[in-house]
């Protein structure tokens, strides 16, 4: 493994901090017990706090290293960047971007574990990327998202005609809508072995329609983010399940109160990031949402996660208090026969605007009362739809595409 350092190596090597030892330092509950994770975030926790300025203030007083917020990392970004040059960048979803840099072994790493999880699969295949073209690198094998959905099927009958495609790199989102078109056209994609969904939450509702679409492909999903790469892969044996990379990753699942998860459980997500010492990550509150899980494949050595909520802003506040998920209300309007992509902004905890584009020759009407007593039943009589209907909506700068933006949001 790249960049390992043994506890004692570690010691040898580096020393402590000024004024402090080893023992003060206290490891997460999740990780007692386990000599691996216990170990590595130990080294990683002393080697940030002798070297990163930002550890080594926040660190200070030892004991049980804080939460990093996406709020305060973004305050604080410059700081732990500690002049190193941007290798990457996030795609703005909460406003300003979170700037990341990674040295070459850190990003060898990451491409291990990518090269890794298409074995799982079989191995690597002929593929070709759908994606945003502002955080992904122009090459023959990619193509804008926001693209027109012919144009994105045009290049896939290209690449495949001429180049023996196999597999294809999207977002979720992106490969309802071009299943979607395929379907309407009375059409499949049967050459395909192979669907990849990445960045965003990829729910049960949109595998079943994308499977229609491209009937012989294997659906592969990533979980994973800028910040630290690749968190966990979806089990090809039990597809409930994503398996963690914890060679790399310590993961935590954790209460309201911060107390671990029990397995089931659904908590937020908090990484910490063994190998990038250049700008370490440490307890990294993400903002997503799963439970910890035992996977039964029996074949793939890793523990796993489920229930992938993804994002809490995403989450809708209820007016009696608590939240609803979105995915209580994505499968009954996305599958809505009258639109053909939507997005749901909460403004009050009892208002909401819901954007949708139409589908040729729709009964908007019909449409329009279903939501209404779907927002009812789950937010209440008070609950108050207002209907946009658009042309297009808009991606964010990343290519990630929100479909529940939640009260904080949108204030």
């Amino acid at each position: 493994m790249l960049g390992l350092q043994s506890a004692s190596a570690f010691i040898i090597l580096y020393g402590y901090p000024r004024g402090r030892t080893m023992s003060e330092l206290h490891i997460p509950d999740s990780f007692r017990g386990r000599p691996y994770a216990e170990r590595h975030f130990r080294a990683i926790a002393e080697w940030a706090a002798a070297h990163s300025p930002f550890y080594r203030r926040t660190l200070a007083g030892g004991g049980l290293p804080p939460l990093l917020t996406r709020e305060i990392l973004q305050a604080h970004n410059d700081e732990l960047l500690d002049g190193r040059p941007v290798t990457g960048k996030t795609s703005g979803a909460t406003s300003v971007p979170v700037r990341v840099h990674w040295d070459p072994a850190r990003g060898a790493l990451d491409t291990r574990d990518n090269l890794a999880y298409a074995g799982w699969f079989g191995g690597v295949l002929p593929n070709a990327r759908i994606v945003a073209l502002s955080a992904h690198e122009k090459k023959p094998d990619t193509f804008e998202v926001a693209s027109p959905v012919g144009d994105q099927l045009e290049f896939l009958r290209g690449r495949i005609e001429r180049h023996g495609m196999r597999s294809l790199i999207s977002y979720p989102t992106n490969l309802v809508q071009l299943a979607a078109h395929l379907l309407d056209a009375g059409r499949t994609v049967p050459e395909l072995h192979r669907i990849v969904c990445m960045s965003e939450l990829f729910e049960p509702g949109q595998e079943a329609v994308i499977r229609r679409a491209f009937p012989n492909a294997r659906i592969a999903a990533t979980y994973s983010c800028t910040e630290v790469g690749m968190v966990a892969g979806r089990c090809p044996h039990n597809p409930d399940n994503y398996h963690l990379m914890a060679h790399k990753l310590g993961v935590e699942f954790l209460r309201a109160d911060g107390t671990p998860c029990a397995e089931g459980e659904v908590g937020q997500v908090v990484l910490t990031d063994y190998h990038n010492r250049a700008m370490p990550f440490i307890r990294y509150a993400i903002g997503d949402l799963a439970a910890p899980v035992r996977c039964d494949c029996g074949k793939i050595e890793l523990p796993a996660l489920t229930r992938l909520l993804g994002k809490q802003r995403g989450l809708l506040r209820h007016p009696g208090g608590g939240f609803v998920f979105s995915t209580e209300l994505s499968p009954h309007i996305r599958d809505s026969p009258e639109i053909r992509q939507y997005q749901v902004v909460q403004r009050t905890p009892t208002d909401f605007t819901l954007r949708a584009i139409a589908r040729d020759g729709a009964d908007a009407g019909a449409f329009e009362a279903r939501m209404r007593d779907l927002f009812v039943r789950h937010f209440g009589p008070a609950a108050a739809v207002e209907f946009d209907w658009c042309a297009d909506i808009p991606r964010l700068p990343g290519g990630k595409y929100m479909e529940f933006i939640g009260l904080k949001e949108a204030a």
